[in-house]
């Protein structure tokens, strides 16, 4: 693609794109192209005289409008990918804090546990040689006072015969043994229960209370991670399903169109009491395939005096193709005349009223706050130009209807524009309802003075004017 300095940019209201000079060089792009040579897409054009002098404004304009779609599409697809990916980091994320955290725990408790190991061993081992140390101090302080002891009575009683010293000694030993089997019986109980005390592999010790408690504390706060994770991860998980939704229904948005079905049902629950008011007929043909194999375009049909058929389509979404779409729709219900029916003048160009040829309308109009006599109107109109068309064609009278319908179409471009001053200028709106409800009447008139010109032609229902009225 080659282009100049500023070849595309906004216009001075900046409500439109000026493109001065491009050239696109896409084969996709020229393939495509040669389908528009006439203005709308039709058979591919090889012929290169033909492609010379072509006109490809509305291909230019169709490309770029559905290009913005897509683009806008492409977009929201992105945005969503990027917070779905951003949600799974989160989780991901989360998770390993959990688990960090977890194994951090574990950790300081296993080091915790193995501090209170090592201090309890190394107790219990200085308690064990300093029992085996006082053992040997004690039987050693033992055996010196018994031995100063008997050196003492000997030197006392002694003699060349010391018959008392003899008579002492057994009782000196005994004595001896006895304090030191007690001393020592004594001691080792202490050091014993001082022992158990400190060992961590007995389940009744404080030191094996205190490792169990900190166990415990660990495996407690774990669960809580846990749980805390698994709660989040249950979130993150319902956001995520959520915006897959989301993702989804946007995607679909804007590959099909949009279609409300309330707003179809209240359009067809209307036009069925308007048709019973004319003494014609209505019937919902959303779900039936008619003339045009698998086709179901055409929402509805009216049917006037038995054989002049209008094909109705309603949607709640802008559309673009309108031509298109009523050539195929008037050929699959075998219609002479269509209506087309959006909620908003935003899905209709800006317009209320759209007059797309003398037997073609797109209408703007919303169930829930417009007047139904608006589209009453519309119907009446488009109703008498399929009676006209349907009817013997030469004669002065048709001529007559042909020009009284004329008349009347151009009534109905006041009324679209009377309608769009009513929405920007509220003080007025008293008038302008006034010279609308004027010019509805005005209409009908003309309608019936046309449906009197059919009438001097053919078999056709009698004028309209108190039956529209009464069905108001």
């Amino acid at each position: 693609m080659t282009r100049g300095e500023n070849a595309a940019h906004f216009d001075a209201a900046l409500t439109g794109i000026v493109i001065e000079s491009m050239t696109i060089a896409g084969p996709d792009v020229v393939r495509e192209a040669q389908h528009w040579t006439t203005g709308r897409r039709g058979p591919v054009v090889e012929d290169p005289k033909q492609l010379a002098g072509a006109d490809l404004s509305a291909f230019a304009t169709e490309a770029v409008l559905l290009g913005a779609r897509a683009l806008a599409a492409t977009a929201q697809t992105s945005e969503a990918r990027l917070l779905e990916q951003m949600l799974k980091e989160v989780g991901e994320k989360t998770e390993a804090a959990s688990s960090k955290a977890a194994a951090l725990t574990e950790l300081a408790v296993k080091d915790a546990s193995t501090a209170v190991v090592k201090v309890a061993n190394d107790a219990k081992k200085a308690i064990t040689e300093a029992d085996q140390q006082s053992r040997k101090e004690f039987t050693a302080a033992v055996q010196g006072a018994k031995n100063d002891l008997s050196v003492e009575i000997r030197r006392l009683v002694g003699g060349d015969n010391p018959e008392l010293l003899e008579r002492l000694q057994p009782v000196l030993d005994k004595f001896g043994s006895g304090l030191e089997t007690q001393v020592r019986t004594s001691t080792r109980e202490l050091l014993e229960r001082a022992a158990k005390q400190f060992d961590p592999t007995d389940p009744s010790s404080p030191m094996a209370k205190h490792a169990a408690s900190l166990t415990a504390q660990q495996e407690k706060v774990t669960q809580q991670l846990e749980k805390n994770h698994g709660e989040l991860a249950a979130k993150v998980d319902e956001l995520t399903t959520m915006l897959k939704v989301q993702q989804a229904k946007t995607k679909l948005v804007n590959v099909t169109p949009i279609k409300g079905d309330s707003f179809e049902a209240q359009i067809h629950d209307l036009l069925r009491g308007m048709a019973a008011a004319l003494g014609d007929e209505y019937v919902d043909t959303t779900a039936k395939v008619g003339h045009v194999p698998r086709s179901k375009k055409g929402d509805g049909v009216l049917t006037a005096a038995g054989s002049a058929h209008v094909v109705l389509e309603m949607t709640d979404s802008p559309r673009t193709g309108w031509g298109e779409y009523f050539d195929e729709a008037e050929r699959n219900r075998g219609a002479v005349a269509a209506i087309g029916i959006v909620r908003s003048p935003e899905q209709n160009d800006g317009q209320s009223i759209r007059v797309l040829g003398p037997r073609r309308i797109v209408l703007a109009f919303d169930p829930n706050g417009d007047d139904p006599e608006l589209l009453r109107t519309v119907v009446l109109l488009i109703r008498t130009v399929a009676l006209a068309a349907t009817s013997r064609t030469g004669t002065s009278e048709v001529a007559t209807a042909e020009e009284k319908i004329g008349e009347a179409l151009a009534q109905l471009d006041r009324i679209a524009k009377v309608k769009k001053l009513a929405n920007g200028i509220q003080k007025n709106a008293g008038t302008i309802d006034s010279e609308c409800t004027g010019l509805n009447a005005s209409i009908r008139r003309l309608l019936d003075e046309a449906l009197i010109a059919l009438a001097g032609s053919s078999a056709a229902p009698a004028p309209l004017t108190g039956v529209a009225s009464g069905a108001a």
